[in-house]
């Protein structure tokens, strides 16, 4: 847990007040420690100079009075009568000598200074003069001349002796001012150190009234900062948006902030010196069961991070909140856990609003029931079921026919009503373990778990029927719809969650070719299933060589039949698709596909980006000559087509002339107005157009009149058999007169030998194409190159009427 702000300003504060107490508690230990030193060395120095000059003292006294002594007891020996009492002197007056002379050497041998020594010295040669007299006088009186000796004795032994002691005197003198300057250093170093002492004494002060000042000061501060940030710290948890319950380590509760208060049912004052079980019942979300990890945790001392994703907290009055909680202890400075803060987060509201996404992640918000994802998954659980366990399930596939009426007539809100209204009625027939999903706009797939495909039948039966008996009414206008169904097994056998998919949309679509509102049971020798798998099949390979650019452009020429005419040869686009084996796959087996799974406008956009591209690189090309570029009914009623062909135009800068559209007479008689349009649009921009297997509709020649193209290509169904049925050869002659009538130039189709050709010259046909005339091969850039009016090497030679004289 992270230290509270502060803390570290404290324990700053802290060191620095022991380190200021311990350096005043030093700076006075290191005065009476020099104190006492320095007074200890200058009592010692001061005992040592006075025991000293005592001892010097002591011995130049000594010698003073042996030298006194000496001539007192001279002079009372020159005075004295009785031999007896001289005698007695004279052992007085030699012990005194030997005293002087004793007190001499030890005054000597005591380190003299110089002016001592001078003193001694001088001392020393008037006692050496002094003893000749002395001796003298001795003499003298030994020889009984009193007076003889009486004289010498005072004039010169005694004025001698007093010289001496004058000396001594002198020395003396010297001795006693050593000591008074003794006295006086030891004076002045006894006030140096007391002057010291006294420094010492101030800067100890200073150091403590500083020192008491920064506490003083510190403390104000701390409890300053400590009072804001207590109130900082009430005001958050006041205003946080978290509940907060403080406990102490026995588990009792100490504190509750408001929204802790509002979460528990519990005030503040009421629960505090409650139990934390008595306050905050927490279980887990899913099975109620008590949530017990934090209490334990707190009763042995320890704490955990977090109770879990799925507590609730009920509070005192019932009421049920999602919480996630936290726990941090609180520890003591030596460790221990005093208690701990915990913490609830309410995400009552983040868990619903999960459960909403999580809903709306796996159903279909209009309907209610789940999508296609949801739907896959439970197909591929019930396929590893079927495999792991051998049990037989069914799936079904549910396309609402006539749905577009409703949609196309009252709008999309009525579309979206009719749905809403009919899942709730099939929902009503379900079981409880089947699922129900819709995987597109008006499709529907249906799971039925352990069902044999004999009662999937009859449940698709039963479905259909009330599909067939709903009626749907929308602003007091009644509709009805139907459905058809797709049924195939979920077994071991039955492939991955995608082919199963595609399987039983086929039967599906095979339900609807028969009829609409049919049921389709897929089973394995099923061919027409299959076939519309394949179908699938193709056009899921199809998207995806477009996407990754696999298709391949190819050229058929279209020739003159008249040699001599004038006119040039045309070209007919045509397109290949790359396997992704790398195989060439003809465009009967993916056009089908297409055509069916609304492809077509893709395909067509992809011939026309190329094949202008190519044209952009090479402008060589005949004002009278153009490439055919087959356009299907979906791409004319495809609103975006016109658009993007007029867009290409001006980003490649192809000359419009040199293109023809190819459109089909079906197409456009399925699209007539949107076609005669289309064609208005782009004749204008100088585009040529042909009508496509014409004569294969039914009003072929009514609608003629309302398309404005400028070739009539003869359907190769009347070509092809012309030379054996009147019939078929009577209708490309009629097509061949009306569209010269017109003004139109016909090309035939499927020419496929020169005979064929031959007949076809003779009744007039402008054009042939067919194998017999160019079999289709890659397109290069030089497959345009025309100029000479006459067939390229790769076209094959036409009969010599085309090119006779006549």
């Amino acid at each position: 847990m992270k230290k509270i702000w502060g803390s570290g300003r404290v324990q700053s504060t802290r060191n620095l007040s022991f380190s200021g107490f311990a350096l005043m508690l030093g700076l006075m230990v290191a005065l009476m420690v020099a104190g006492l030193s320095r007074m200890s060395v200058m009592n010692e120095n001061l005992e040592a100079i006075v025991r000293t000059h005592n001892a010097k003292m002591a011995l130049v006294w000594e010698m003073r009075h042996a030298a006194r002594e000496r001539a007192m007891i001279l002079h009372h020996m020159a005075h004295a009568a009785d031999p007896f009492d001289r005698d007695e002197l004279r052992q007085r007056f030699s012990g005194h000598a030997g005293m002087f002379i004793q007190a001499r050497t030890g005054l000597m041998a005591s380190g003299l200074s110089r002016q001592e020594r001078v003193y001694l010295d001088d001392s020393l040669l008037l006692a050496r003069q002094g003893e000749s007299a002395q001796n003298a006088v001795l003499a003298l009186l030994d020889e009984g001349k009193l007076d003889a000796a009486q004289h010498l004795l005072y004039h010169q032994v005694v004025p001698v002796q007093n010289q001496v002691m004058a000396q001594l005197t002198l020395m003396l003198e010297f001795q006693q001012q050593a000591t008074r300057i003794a006295q006086d250093k030891a004076k002045r170093a006894f006030q140096d150190a007391l002057h010291l002492m006294l420094a010492f004494g101030l800067l100890t002060l200073l150091v403590g009234s500083l020192v008491a000042f920064y506490v003083i000061r510190r403390a104000s501060a701390i409890e300053t900062e400590l009072h804001q940030e207590k109130e900082r710290a009430q005001i958050t948890l006041q205003s946080i948006g978290d509940a907060v319950i403080s406990a102490d380590e026995h588990g009792a509760v100490t504190f509750l902030n408001p929204v802790a208060e509002r979460m528990t049912g519990w005030t503040d004052g009421d629960a505090r010196g409650k139990a934390l079980t008595d306050v905050l019942h927490l279980t887990a979300e899913d099975s109620e069961d008590p949530v017990d990890s934090v209490l334990d945790a707190l009763q042995i001392g320890g704490w955990v991070e977090s109770c879990g994703d799925s507590s609730q907290l009920t509070a005192r009055d019932g009421r049920r909140y999602a919480v996630e909680l936290t726990a941090s202890p609180i520890h003591a400075p030596d460790g221990r856990i005093r208690g701990a803060t915990l913490v609830l987060h309410d995400v009552t509201s983040s868990r619903e609003l999960s459960r909403q996404l999580s809903w709306a992640a796996s159903h279909d918000a209009l309907t209610r029931l789940i999508n296609r994802t949801e739907f896959e998954r439970r197909l591929e659980w019930l396929l590893q079921d079927a495999r792991t366990l051998r049990r037989e399930h069914a799936l079904l596939y549910l396309d609402l026919d006539q749905f577009k009426i409703v949609n196309d007539t009252c709008g999309h809100v009525a579309g979206d009503e009719l749905l809403r209204q009919l899942t709730a009625r099939l929902a009503e027939k379900m079981r409880s373990s089947d699922s129900l999903g819709r995987l597109g706009g008006d499709e529907f797939g249906l799971l039925l778990e352990n069902c044999p495909l004999e009662k999937a039948a009859e449940m698709a039966e039963m479905l259909r029927s009330t599909v067939a008996q709903f009626r749907f009414m929308w602003e007091n206008k009644p509709f009805d719809v139907g459905v058809s169904i797709g049924v195939a097994p979920i077994t071991a056998d039955s492939g991955t969650t995608a082919q199963l998919l595609s399987t039983v949309d086929a039967a599906c679509y095979v339900a609807k070719d028969k009829g609409r509102n049919q049921v389709h049971i897929f089973e394995p020798d099923d061919q027409e299933t299959m076939q519309r798998t394949g179908e699938m099949n193709w056009s899921q390979q199809l998207s995806q060589a477009i996407q990754e650019d696999r298709l391949l452009l190819y050229v058929q020429k279209i020739m003159p039949l008249d040699a001599h005419s004038g006119q040039r040869p045309h070209l007919e686009i045509l397109v290949r698709m790359v396997g992704e084996s790398g195989r060439l796959v003809p465009p009967m087996s993916f056009i089908p596909a297409a055509e069916r799974y609304g492809m077509m406008p893709a395909l067509d956009r992809w011939v026309i980006r190329n094949v202008l591209a190519r044209l952009s690189r090479r402008q060589a090309v005949s004002m009278d000559s153009n490439c055919a570029i087959n356009l299907s009914g979906q791409s004319l009623g495809d609103k975006t087509m016109l658009p993007y062909i007029l867009a290409q135009f001006e980003q490649t800068g192809v000359p419009p002339q040199h293109v023809c559209f190819e459109i089909t007479e079906t197409a456009a008689v399925a699209n007539l107005r949107a076609a005669a349009e289309f064609i208005q649009t782009l004749r204008e921009l100088g585009c040529h157009f042909s009508l496509d297997d014409f004569g294969s509709g039914m009003s072929s020649f009514g609608y003629l009149r309302q398309l404005n193209v400028d070739y009539l290509k003869i359907d190769g169904a009347f070509v092809r058999n012309m030379r054996e049925d009147a019939t078929d050869r009577a209708m490309v002659e009629a097509i061949n007169n009306i569209g010269h009538v017109m003004g139109l130039r016909t090309v035939a189709e499927y020419v496929e030998d020169a005979a064929t050709a031959e007949l076809l010259f003779g009744m007039g046909i402008d054009y042939a194409q067919g194998y017999g005339i160019h079999r289709p091969e890659p397109l290069t850039d030089d497959f345009i190159l025309l100029l000479d009016g006459r067939p390229s090497g790769a076209a094959r030679p036409l009969p010599a009427a085309v090119y006779g004289n006549g």
